[in-house]
């Protein structure tokens, strides 16, 4: 997805460090097996952390073994063996991938549309959905329809998209989770989509202004962001990572090492992502 959900690593103890790493290669393996090889190239930080949040919110085992792979065919590195978390967020990465694949061929005209399309050719390697994941297919590609009518119609609205987009993580995240987990799950997927979105439209500000793309930051402000919107959207990324913690502190984590993980993630990781992402808007500011 968008790459910005990592952990702040130099608080990490070692075997957290370790699990974490081994999940990151435990899920690119499974994405291979389970979804296609191509579809390793749509690994991302974010479905990491989704394969720790659920294996938490499942209370689910897991066991580390030291495997070589493709990436690394001489070389054994630690990783963790497959589980149901694991290939949940293998499928549920590719559905996504697929479904955005396809909706930006539908949207694109012209040269884009012809980008799009190569860009979507990869999607022929993928393998289909899990029939058992029909379902949440349907879900996600409901609501990126609807992201995509906000898109056309070029909202001005940073909290209409954001919602959106919250709605579709909460259905990611949250899938066959048993109450009263499901709840936590839907109220972290639905925040941290929120706060995703508002993230990455920040981030892209000056770039989607000068290409032309949509950003309703820059539908809403225009050519540049003041002290008082920068604020504005700091504020409003708080208040997501504070209702985000919420829920984050009453999942039941049988797993101490995953929940540190998951909590490190939450508190320290989106912070200080959020502050790397100030520092590249502050340097196109004044390019």
């Amino acid at each position: 997805m968008f790459g910005y959900i990592k952990p702040y690593v130099p608080v990490l103890r070692v075997k957290e460090n370790e699990l974490y790493k081994a999940t990151y290669c435990g899920l690119c393996k499974a994405m291979g097996k389970s979804t296609g090889c191509m579809s390793n190239f749509t690994l991302s930080y974010d479905f990491v952390f989704l394969s720790l949040l659920r294996m938490g919110l499942k209370n689910e085992g897991y066991e580390i073994k030291a495997s070589s792979c493709i990436a690394h065919p001489f070389q054994k590195k630690p990783m963790l063996l497959p589980n149901k978390s694991l290939e949940f967020s293998a499928k549920s990465s590719v559905i996504l991938t697929r479904l955005k694949l396809k909706d930006n061929i539908n949207d694109s005209h012209g040269l884009r549309r012809l980008k799009a399309k190569i860009a979507g050719s990869v999607s022929v390697f993928l393998k289909k959905t899990d029939k058992n994941l029909l379902p949440l297919e349907m879900e996600i590609n409901q609501w990126i329809k609807i992201l995509s009518q906000l898109e056309s119609e070029n909202v001005d609205s940073i909290d209409k998209c954001a919602h959106t987009f919250g709605m579709l993580l909460a259905e990611i995240i949250a899938f066959d989770i048993e109450l009263p987990q499901k709840t936590l799950a839907k109220k972290v997927g639905y925040h941290l989509g929120k706060w995703i979105y508002v993230a990455d439209a920040y981030d892209d500000f000056y770039k989607d202004k000068k290409t032309k793309s949509f950003n309703p930051l820059v539908n809403f402000y225009g050519d540049d962001l003041d002290e008082n919107a920068r604020t504005l959207i700091k504020n409003s990324m708080l208040l997501e990572l504070n209702e985000m913690s919420s829920a984050i502190e009453l999942i039941d984590f049988q797993d101490k090492d995953i929940e540190e993980i998951v909590k490190n993630i939450v508190y320290l990781g989106l912070p200080r992502e959020f502050e790397e992402i100030t520092k590249r808007h502050k340097r196109s500011m004044e390019e």
